[in-house]
């Protein structure tokens, strides 16, 4: 093999590797704008305030009102509550439908009490979307998130999480049981 030949070779080879290199700093650089996204979200889902407007949603919201009314028709303590449930979990779906924040991440943490919170939201927010008449279709980042969420159900087991269990003690045992491991699902 000639020197040409050999140098033609290696410069193929060069541009390979730092082609395979530019694509995993990317992916590096796309993970890293994740983490302030996330924690600001997740800072807001334990404050008093949203625990609050959840637990409404969840405990009195259809108790209380009539989903007739939809969003708009609904008095200020309740419309506040599901504006700012919707408002949340619409925030984490448009971060995940956009890629900004992965769905393996969002979803195991998220899904359960978001898909219980659309339970509760589903007959206002159909309601609301009739009463508006238009194409907006209110909250449908929301619902894709959910749509989403149930997909991949069962939550424990998904994106490939293997998480382990404890068993329930034995009366009279002397110790905690040993830990048990979930099998993994592909979704």
């Amino acid at each position: 093999m000639d020197s040409e030949s050999l140098a033609l070779i290696l410069s193929a080879a060069a541009l390979v590797v730092s082609l395979v290199m530019a694509m995993k700093q990317v992916a590096i650089m796309r993970g890293s704008n994740q983490l302030p996204v996330l924690v600001e979200l997740f800072q807001e889902f334990r404050s008093e305030d949203f625990q609050r407007a959840e637990a409404y949603v969840i405990e009195r919201l259809a108790q209380e009102n009539d989903p007739a009314v939809g969003m708009t028709g609904l008095p200020e303590e309740a419309r506040v509550a599901v504006n700012k449930v919707v408002g949340f979990f619409s925030g984490f779906a448009y971060f995940a439908t956009r890629r900004m924040a992965d769905e393996s991440l969002v979803i195991p943490l998220l899904g359960y009490r978001a898909n219980r919170a659309w339970q509760a939201l589903d007959p206002f927010i159909r309601r609301e979307r009739e009463l508006r008449g238009d194409s907006d279709r209110y909250a449908c980042l929301y619902e894709h998130f959910v749509s989403r969420i149930r997909a991949n159900m069962p939550l424990d087991t998904s994106f490939g999480l293997r998480l382990q269990t404890i068993p329930p003690e034995e009366p009279g045992s002397s110790g905690p049981g040993a830990t048990r491991q979930t099998p993994a699902t592909d979704n």
